[in-house]
């Protein structure tokens, strides 16, 4: 149970909204969920995490405490013990160095092509996470939009690929061995596409941190941009899937995304909504 130790014991070397990433033994790190995380949240996410790395992606390996249930326990919050990855995130080498861009974008399409043609991984649905999710948002978005949207996604084809979530430049680390994605808590079998979606909606959409310079807002969203059309070129030069397969999951997205809960996305993430199911917006009209 986190053999005696606290919080003020470890050293943080990453953080993100759901954990901070903190020093545990030699060559390991322990993932420790935000205090609001609950153990089954905890329990799911060591579950795919070893899941992906045992079908052969390219993930930290995951270590299982000697407790019930596998899970570390510190100061009342939960953690993983996994492989220390050491090397830059793909945004941090693409911010430092610019002028490799276009191979970022390159290696960035041939991994997540890598994760779609894997089948092997027993992964939650996708299409059970965005049921579950929209019916969540439900009374934000309003009953008939839910409602829609769920009938969007119904005439969504299925898929049996590996999808990891939140596939984005920050959650894939440059190893010494090469790149490994991490943060796979969202990770579900289903349509490509759909993952492809998402991340196409972090590129042009995502907040920045606050009190980003406008020179720096203006900056990143110009990488961002060029990040993107160039990722989508060589995903789809290379995929059996076409774009506009692609844009038909930004509506389900869009409300994945919204069940997030990041107040600086909200009115954006109604508007593609609704947007995208037709529905011509009131002047002031938010939900």
């Amino acid at each position: 149970m986190g053999v005696g130790r606290t919080r003020e014991d470890l050293t943080l070397v990453g953080e993100g909204r759901t954990a901070e990433i903190l020093s545990w033994d030699e060559g390991r790190v322990v993932r420790l969920f935000r205090e609001e995380a609950s153990r089954a949240y905890a329990q799911r996410e060591l579950g795919v995490s070893r899941a992906v790395h045992d079908a052969g992606l390219p993930s930290p390996a995951v270590f299982l405490a000697e407790t019930e249930d596998g899970l570390v326990e510190i100061d009342g919050r939960f953690g993983i013990t996994m492989e220390y990855i050491r090397g830059p995130s793909m945004l941090e080498e693409v911010t430092r160095r610019p002028w490799r861009l276009r191979s970022a974008a390159r290696t960035f399409a041939r991994i997540h092509l890598l994760i779609h043609a894997c089948g092997d991984a027993t992964l939650p649905s996708q299409r059970e996470r965005l049921h579950l999710t929209v019916e969540r948002i439900a009374k934000l978005v309003g009953e008939d939009v839910a409602e829609r949207i769920l009938r969007t996604l119904q005439g969504l084809p299925d898929g049996q690929a590996v999808c990891h979530g939140d596939f984005h430049p920050d959650n894939m680390l440059m190893g010494s061995e090469g790149p490994v994605v991490i943060d796979w808590g969202p990770a579900t079998v289903g349509n490509p596409a759909g993952d492809v979606a998402w991340t196409a909606y972090l590129f042009r959409h995502a907040a920045l941190p606050p009190g980003t310079t406008w020179a720096r807002r203006l900056l990143a969203n110009l990488i961002r941009r060029l990040f993107l059309r160039l990722y989508l070129r060589d995903y789809l030069r290379e995929s059996e899937i076409r774009r506009d397969e692609i844009e038909r999951w930004s509506v389900p997205m869009a409300a994945l995304r919204l069940g997030d809960g990041i107040p600086e996305e909200q009115e954006l993430l109604l508007r593609i909504i609704r947007r995208g199911l037709g529905l011509a917006e009131a002047e002031g009209e938010i939900g």
